[in-house]
């Protein structure tokens, strides 16, 4: 517990201003006054996700990226592409109707089945709250024997903070460009004298106005709540029951990019946001489950569970269309819809450690399953032909024009995915291990019109992993992922209402992955190549009157990888990667040869630290995006640029358990101007030098 001067210091702290900060920093009379260094690292050396169980990165064959909690702090990252630009195998999408998207080794990361949260399957489309993550998983590669249907770049698992033993309490304040304020807290602890129930709690406030003005000069805002509660129980030595709760509840003004001219290459009016100032997203998100983990035997284990998450959103758009007779004419597009996502999922794993004819079985069985459901209702209105945004006479269609229609459902589909999974990682002796699995998996879908579809996927996995030393390992592995393709409707369509197979994703890799300098650097490299098949090719027939869509498509992506994290030297640490990637469509005479939207060719990253004796760190950060283009056409190229970002640190250690730190942020610090995702209908115009000032108590 706190004593009355500690509690008072943490409230003072935080209401303070940072000059008073600076004042209580220069006290060196203050016989409790101590000044210190903090150790940061990066470096992981586990990981939970590739093998679905705590493994070691030098016996996971295929590469994972560990961004943690300590890094997220540094940057004060609020958003969860802040926190993947420190993983260069990753690209920005579009940002429109205020959502992130992300491609993954090239392949787009589709909200549905690109995310994890705490290893089972998570609904993102909206901005996920990294308030409650204590680290990010990003596995590169198919994943689908243990989550089933994911796209063939990988998967992205976002884990949650645990209750601690011992109290534990941040408190911190962020203040920055735009008018941009944080608060947060986070405190964990028993809740008993013998500490089998523990808790955290987690609670934070965001505001902020964009960078960007309104064409009629009003600010374009968006206000964040989130909270989090996280409670273990052990109810006795070998069983710990697990609850969780949150809550992300968002509301936030549309700006859904700049438009590009296509002939010139230019932005058009890129720090104005076109979008009405009633165009709005309201996002509420709930998420909750239990989970058991239990020691069975001293060899086997199970953990198992279930979790919902329910997420409403509320959206009025307005944006400027084409004529739909293609004239060249433009139109105005308001819309008001609700939209309702259920996510219910469970899951069981038993896992053991079986000694065999010599040699060690590490297996994993286990089930899970995702029921998904989706409800929309919506309406909209066309107005204002070939009018600006601020001449529009009859005031654009204000939502108050709009209605539901009798509160009709437009949109009403489901789907229901089952899986079985059985993985081996043998180990033969000290330097060979194999790991080989596989996965049963049936997938249903239902669509608004009631078509009902099944699919069955038999999903393997083998992996061969030498180990040249005890510091090192040489690894290849195959894997397979799959996506579904819904039936095609299209009256026109020589094949339409033809049932589709899945999308198909194949993996071959290989690499190797080393602990340097006394274990404190983690280097890892792989040369890749993944093919996605079964892609719907259309083409037109019969003069243009038909067409015909057949499964005969590919994407071909070849890439290297190279990454380092943890210590160089005592003082300095760093988190680095590199991506060389050739990604190109294949057997489709529309895009035959042509590059996927926002994937440069090269990519690099690189965030550091440098620690002095006096309690005083500095970051420096470097991010580099090749050349990329904003459509599959290829019509429409985006310029390569190198963004620098850096901040300072400073640590007072009051005594053994209260810390004050202070940091001080600069984001895009040579003011370099560049585009990151979006097409150039709603490209993100990257936002110029920016400042982020903090202070934490840490108790």
């Amino acid at each position: 517990m706190f004593s009355k001067s500690q509690l008072a210091l943490v409230i003072g702290a935080v209401l303070s201003t940072p000059l008073a900060y600076a004042e209580t920093e220069t006290s060196t009379t203050d016989e409790h006054m101590v000044v210190t260094g903090r150790d940061y690292g990066y470096k992981a050396d586990t990981n939970s996700t590739a093998m679905r169980m705590e493994a070691t990165q030098l016996e996971t064959p295929g590469q994972v990226t560990v961004i943690d909690e300590q890094l997220i702090d540094e940057q004060r990252a609020s958003t969860l592409g802040e926190v993947l630009k420190n993983d260069s195998s990753i690209s920005e999408g579009s940002k429109s109707t205020n959502r992130e998207r992300f491609y993954l080794r090239g392949f787009e990361l589709e909200s549905k089945s690109g995310f994890l949260r705490d290893g089972v399957q998570h609904w993102s489309h909206y901005r996920q709250p990294i308030e409650l993550l204590e680290r990010v998983e990003v596995v590169k590669g198919p994943a689908g024997l243990l989550y089933g249907q994911s796209t063939p770049g990988g998967l992205i698992n976002m884990i949650s903070k645990k209750p601690t033993y011992e109290t534990q309490v941040t408190i911190s304040q962020d203040i920055g460009s735009n008018h941009y304020t944080r608060s947060m807290a986070d405190v964990s602890g028993a809740l008993n004298e013998d500490k089998t129930l523990r808790a955290r709690v987690i609670l934070s406030q965001e505001n902020q106005d964009s960078w960007r003005t309104r064409f009629d000069g009003t600010d374009v805002e968006t206000e964040r709540t989130v909270g989090g509660l996280f409670v273990d129980y052990d109810i006795n030595e070998d069983i710990m029951l697990s609850a969780h709760y949150d809550r992300t509840n968002e509301l936030g003004d549309l700006d859904n990019g700049s438009k590009v001219d296509t002939t010139t290459g230019e932005v058009i009016d890129p720090n104005t946001v076109k979008d009405q100032n009633w165009a709005k997203t309201d996002n509420d998100v709930a998420n909750y489950g239990v989970g058991l983990t239990a020691n069975l035997t001293d060899s086997w284990f199970v953990k198992t569970g279930i979790s919902r998450q329910f997420y409403e959103r509320q959206r009025t758009e307005s944006d400027i269309h084409l004529d739909k007779n293609k004239t060249g004419d433009t139109f105005y597009k308001s819309s008001d819809r609700h939209d309702e996502w259920t996510f219910d999922t469970a899951y069981v794993d038993f896992t053991g450690d079986v000694d065999v004819l010599g040699m060690n079985h590490r297996l994993l069985v286990g089930a899970n399953g995702l029921h998904y459901d989706y409800k929309m209702l919506y309406d909209s209105v066309e107005s204002c032909k070939n009018a600006s945004p601020d001449t529009c006479s009859d005031g654009f269609n204000r939502p108050s024009d709009l209605s539901y229609k009798n509160d009709t459902e437009v949109a009403h589909s489901k789907s229901q995915h089952y899986g079985i999974y059985l993985q081996d990682l043998v180990t033969f002796n000290e330097s060979w291990q194999v790991l080989a699995g596989v996965r049963f998996a049936v997938d249903k879908t239902e669509d608004s019109k009631g078509k009902q579809e099944d699919y069955t996927n038999i999903l393997p996995k083998l992996g061969v992993i030498y180990h040249p030393a005890d510091n090192g390992s040489i690894y290849a592995v195959y894997s397979e992922s799959f996506e579904p393709i819904a039936t095609i409707d299209n009256p026109t369509d020589i094949n339409n209402g033809n049932e589709q197979d899945p999308a198909k994703g194949k993996l071959y890799e290989m690499g190797s992955k080393w602990e340097l300098l006394d274990n404190s650097l983690y280097v890892s490299g792989a040369l890749f190549h993944i093919i996605q098949s079964n892609m719907q090719v259309t083409e037109d027939i019969n003069g243009g009157s038909n067409t015909v869509t057949a499964q005969v498509g590919e994407q071909i992506h070849t890439g290297l990888e190279l990454a380092a994290t943890g210590y160089v030297t005592e003082a300095f640490s760093l988190s680095a990667s590199t991506t060389l990637l050739d990604a190109k469509y294949d057997n489709d005479p529309a895009l035959e040869g042509k590059t996927p939207a926002d994937v440069p060719e090269f990519s690099a990253s690189i965030w550091s630290q440098y620690d002095f004796s006096n309690g005083t760190g500095i970051n420096l950060g470097v991010y580099h995006v090749g050349e990329r283009y904003g459509d599959s056409n290829n019509e429409f190229k985006k310029d390569a640029y190198t963004r620098v970002d850096m901040g300072v640190s400073h640590t007072i250690k009051y005594d053994e358990n209260l810390d004050f730190v202070a940091r001080f942020n600069v984001e895009n610090l040579l003011d370099t101007d560049y585009l990151a995702g979006g097409s150039a209908s709603g490209v993100v115009v990257g936002e110029g030098r920016n400042y982020m000032a903090t202070l934490q108590v840490k108790y």
